[in-house]
């Protein structure tokens, strides 16, 4: 799994600090040992020591009633959202990668159902990338709506993701870059 990034350059620290808070968020009693076991680790981290998070990370915690039952219902709910819009998703692996934080990068809201939908979302447009057919209007039509509903569950990214992620974002690949070639 990708490290915590380091949000160092100005315009990472504004983005961090205007998207995210630091932990602890409440105050319960433990609760500093939950991220990565239970809770999403921080998704950034800023030259002073904070850790930074989603401004959504209790959410699971509180519908689930608890600490206890937070692994259960996101696989639950990862499950229940794969199968109504038909994707095969791992829920152990979205739950590596929820408890990482990695999703705290990418979504603007951190849900199994969002996280269902960032991956289906992206297994589709990378099969229709894979044969592009940019002369036919039905499949841009596919294309592009696909692309503007990623466009509305991705955060925008901060230029550190980039080296935590080694490579270009999905935001990058699949929205940007795909509306430069196909608009």
């Amino acid at each position: 799994m990708a490290a915590i990034a380091l949000a160092e350059t100005p315009d990472d620290l504004a983005y961090v600090r205007g998207n995210y808070v630091p932990f602890p968020a409440r105050g319960l009693p433990g609760e500093t040992d939950w991220p990565g076991t239970y809770l999403p680790r921080a998704t950034y981290r800023t030259p002073d020591g904070a850790s930074w998070f989603t401004r959504d990370l209790w959410r699971l915690h509180d519908d689930a009633g608890g600490i206890a039952g937070v692994r259960a219902l996101f696989e639950r709910r990862v499950i229940a959202a794969a199968r109504m819009i038909d994707h095969p998703i791992d829920p152990a692996t979205e739950w590596d990668a929820y408890v990482a934080g990695l999703y705290g990068a990418c979504l603007r809201d951190v849900t199994p159902e969002m996280i269902v939908m960032k991956e289906a979302l992206v297994a589709r447009l990378d099969r229709l990338l894979a044969e592009p057919r940019p002369d036919d209007a039905s499949w841009r039509a596919r294309l592009l709506g696909d692309v503007d509903m990623l466009d509305g569950i991705l955060r925008p990214f901060a230029a550190c993701d980039r080296v935590r992620f080694g490579r270009a974002t999905s935001r990058d690949r699949l929205v940007t870059d795909v509306r430069r070639r196909f608009e």
